[in-house]
């Protein structure tokens, strides 16, 4: 399908279109103020992220230029409703498929701390339990059962990561808001400092906050886990190009490479206690937001993980000007 094109002058008046640019704007379209336009036929939504609505239930994607050798701009306009349309069908399958697999491994999963929190249970109803051993038990079925919450929070925030959270308009120091104090109380904990840089970046993201704030959690948890007392873990925001990232790094023991094609996969952990939903909990909120989680790892000296999405710069309001 052809591109819309739409040439306004340096007044901000459009002077040319071609027949895709009628079709998906609506007439009439030479003569008008592109900001009249723009209330007329743009109806954004929280989700668009660098695409737009309109208000004949398109999806588009405007590309922005100035004119060669005169003031005005030529804006190409995108139909990617089919595409969104497909992308979303297909996400969905494979969400459904990852849960399913998630739901099998589920009762594999939960059943050895299930049963041993019912088994402290049965031992602390018996009356002859001495105070110390009944105390030592009442303990241990406490962090039984918090293995099991961790477990179902996880799983349900890898389910809610999908298309239907609600999204808002957020920036770098939303996130830094969101994570800093659990971050710092946790490191403190260990003994371990946290750095934060670069979340004054003057960017914008739509995003679900408490889907994000529990990804970047989970790999600032993760780091802070494997770093030794008195080291620092550094988080840093970035944004360059089209995308916010934010890298969280330490000085760990590293991850095997053999390892790290598998670290993303739903139930794989190395650890003795982890319930390997947590990076599948951070690969799935990062793809549900258009974006990525990479890692990067040499042993014996750290690991670094960057989580990136989509972010922008008032594009309608550029181009209006």
């Amino acid at each position: 399908m052809p591109a819309g094109v739409v040439l306004i002058n340096g007044k901000g008046v459009v002077m040319q279109s071609n027949p895709q640019a009628r079709h998906l704007l609506g007439e009439p379209l030479e003569g008008q103020a592109w900001r009249t336009i723009i209330k007329r036929a743009f109806n954004p939504r929280a989700d668009d992220g660098h695409e737009v609505s309109l208000t004949n239930g398109k999806r588009v994607k405007l590309d922005i230029s100035p004119l060669e050798g005169e003031p005005g701009q030529i804006i190409l306009i995108t139909d990617l409703t089919e595409t969104r349309q497909l992308q979303a069908r297909i996400s969905h399958m494979q969400r459904l498929s990852s849960l399913g697999k998630m739901v099998a491994s589920l009762a594999h999963q939960i059943r050895t701390p299930l049963s041993a929190a019912m088994l402290y249970a049965v031992n602390l109803s018996q009356k002859s339990v001495a105070e110390t051993v009944r105390t030592r038990f009442s303990g241990r079925l406490v962090d039984r059962l918090k293995e099991l919450e961790s477990q179902v929070n996880d799983m349900l925030l890898f389910a809610k990561s999908g298309d239907q959270q609600v999204l808002s308009t957020l920036t770098p120091l939303d996130l830094l808001e969101a994570v800093e104090a659990t971050s710092q109380a946790i490191g403190n904990k260990k003994g371990v400092a946290i750095s934060f840089s670069g979340f004054e970046v003057m960017a914008e993201f739509k995003g679900n906050l408490p889907a994000l704030q529990g990804a970047l959690l989970n790999l600032i948890d993760n780091a802070i886990q494997v770093s030794n007392p008195d080291d620092i873990v550094n988080v840093s925001a970035h944004f360059q190009g089209d995308a916010v990232s934010v890298k969280v790094s330490d000085k760990g023991q590293g991850i095997a490479k053999s390892s790290l094609n598998k670290i993303f996969t739903p139930f794989f952990t190395t650890k003795s206690n982890g319930t390997g939903l947590g990076l599948a909990v951070v690969n799935s909120v990062a793809q549900s937001h258009g974006g990525q989680v990479s890692v990067e790892s040499e042993l014996g000296k750290g690991t670094q993980f960057t989580f990136s999405i989509p972010a922008q710069r008032a594009l309608l309001q550029a181009a209006g000007e």
